[in-house]
Protein backbone atom coordinates (compact mmCIF):
# COMPACT_ATOMS: atom_id res chain seq x y z
CA UNK A 1 0.00 0.00 0.00
CA UNK A 2 1.36 3.75 -0.70
CA UNK A 3 2.34 6.07 1.67
CA UNK A 4 -0.77 8.24 1.16
CA UNK A 5 -3.03 5.39 0.84
CA UNK A 6 -2.26 4.21 4.35
CA UNK A 7 -2.39 7.96 5.60
CA UNK A 8 -5.83 8.44 4.33
CA UNK A 9 -6.82 4.90 5.74
CA UNK A 10 -5.51 5.89 8.99
CA UNK A 11 -7.33 9.34 9.09
CA UNK A 12 -10.46 7.95 7.78
CA UNK A 13 -10.28 5.74 10.74
CA UNK A 14 -9.55 8.50 12.99
CA UNK A 15 -11.88 10.94 12.05
CA UNK A 16 -14.38 8.58 11.67
CA UNK A 17 -15.34 8.52 7.92
CA UNK A 18 -15.00 4.61 7.27
CA UNK A 19 -18.12 4.56 6.31
CA UNK A 20 -17.22 6.49 3.36
CA UNK A 21 -16.31 5.68 -0.16
CA UNK A 22 -13.45 8.08 -0.79
CA UNK A 23 -10.90 8.29 -3.71
CA UNK A 24 -7.80 9.83 -3.65
CA UNK A 25 -6.04 11.82 -6.29
CA UNK A 26 -2.44 12.61 -5.13
CA UNK A 27 0.44 14.20 -6.61
CA UNK A 28 -2.00 16.57 -8.85
CA UNK A 29 -0.49 19.10 -10.95
CA UNK A 30 -2.29 22.20 -10.79
CA UNK A 31 -4.66 22.66 -13.37
CA UNK A 32 -5.99 19.10 -12.57
CA UNK A 33 -7.70 20.21 -9.74
CA UNK A 34 -11.34 21.29 -9.47
CA UNK A 35 -10.13 24.53 -7.67
CA UNK A 36 -7.19 26.67 -8.68
CA UNK A 37 -4.27 27.57 -6.64
CA UNK A 38 -5.00 25.39 -3.87
CA UNK A 39 -3.07 22.26 -2.29
CA UNK A 40 -5.97 20.44 -1.55
CA UNK A 41 -9.89 19.86 -2.96
CA UNK A 42 -12.55 17.88 -1.81
CA UNK A 43 -15.84 17.11 -3.69
CA UNK A 44 -18.50 15.18 -2.14
CA UNK A 45 -22.23 13.86 -2.08
CA UNK A 46 -23.57 13.60 1.46
CA UNK A 47 -26.18 10.96 0.83
CA UNK A 48 -23.81 8.59 -0.33
CA UNK A 49 -20.89 9.16 1.07
CA UNK A 50 -19.07 9.18 -1.76
CA UNK A 51 -16.15 11.81 -1.61
CA UNK A 52 -12.97 12.40 -4.29
CA UNK A 53 -9.72 14.25 -2.52
CA UNK A 54 -7.55 15.78 -4.94
CA UNK A 55 -4.17 16.45 -3.61
CA UNK A 56 -1.03 18.97 -5.09
CA UNK A 57 2.25 16.92 -6.04
CA UNK A 58 4.57 18.74 -3.54
CA UNK A 59 6.65 19.38 -6.41
CA UNK A 60 4.47 22.61 -7.79
CA UNK A 61 3.93 23.64 -4.20
CA UNK A 62 6.43 26.73 -4.71
CA UNK A 63 8.30 28.71 -2.66
CA UNK A 64 5.58 30.18 -0.19
CA UNK A 65 5.49 30.82 3.26
CA UNK A 66 4.15 28.21 4.86
CA UNK A 67 5.93 24.79 4.15
CA UNK A 68 3.83 22.12 2.17
CA UNK A 69 2.71 19.68 4.85
CA UNK A 70 0.50 16.74 2.75
CA UNK A 71 -0.64 15.13 5.66
CA UNK A 72 -1.90 18.16 7.36
CA UNK A 73 -4.09 19.26 4.07
CA UNK A 74 -5.28 15.61 3.68
CA UNK A 75 -6.55 15.85 7.10
CA UNK A 76 -7.95 19.29 6.47
CA UNK A 77 -9.92 18.47 3.15
CA UNK A 78 -11.25 15.16 5.47
CA UNK A 79 -12.69 17.35 8.07
CA UNK A 80 -14.56 19.20 5.35
CA UNK A 81 -16.37 16.13 4.40
CA UNK A 82 -17.56 15.85 9.03
CA UNK A 83 -18.44 19.26 8.62
CA UNK A 84 -20.09 19.04 5.24
CA UNK A 85 -24.27 18.68 6.44
CA UNK A 86 -23.57 22.16 9.00
CA UNK A 87 -21.28 24.33 5.73
CA UNK A 88 -23.85 23.88 3.14
CA UNK A 89 -25.88 27.04 2.40
CA UNK A 90 -23.72 29.22 4.95
CA UNK A 91 -22.93 32.77 3.51
CA UNK A 92 -19.11 33.91 2.20
CA UNK A 93 -18.27 35.06 6.20
CA UNK A 94 -19.51 31.79 7.93
CA UNK A 95 -17.41 30.20 4.66
CA UNK A 96 -14.19 31.86 5.49
CA UNK A 97 -14.60 31.29 9.33
CA UNK A 98 -15.53 27.26 8.47
CA UNK A 99 -12.54 26.90 6.79
CA UNK A 100 -10.07 28.79 9.37
CA UNK A 101 -11.30 26.41 12.25
CA UNK A 102 -10.84 23.64 9.68
CA UNK A 103 -7.47 24.53 8.73
CA UNK A 104 -6.43 24.82 12.79
CA UNK A 105 -8.33 21.49 13.50
CA UNK A 106 -6.00 20.25 10.72
CA UNK A 107 -3.29 21.40 12.21
CA UNK A 108 -3.89 20.41 15.90
CA UNK A 109 -4.51 16.71 14.68
CA UNK A 110 -1.75 16.40 12.76
CA UNK A 111 0.33 18.06 15.84
CA UNK A 112 -0.82 16.20 18.37
CA UNK A 113 -0.55 12.78 16.52
CA UNK A 114 3.12 13.59 15.86
CA UNK A 115 3.67 13.89 19.61
CA UNK A 116 2.30 10.87 21.08
CA UNK A 117 -0.47 12.56 22.09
Amino acid sequence: MKEHDRLLKEWQKRLGLTDWVIRLYDNCKPGDMALADSTGCTSWVESTKVARVEMLDPAYYEDRIIPYDWEQTLVHELLHLKTCLISNGVDDLQERYMHQMIDELAKAFVDAKRHGV
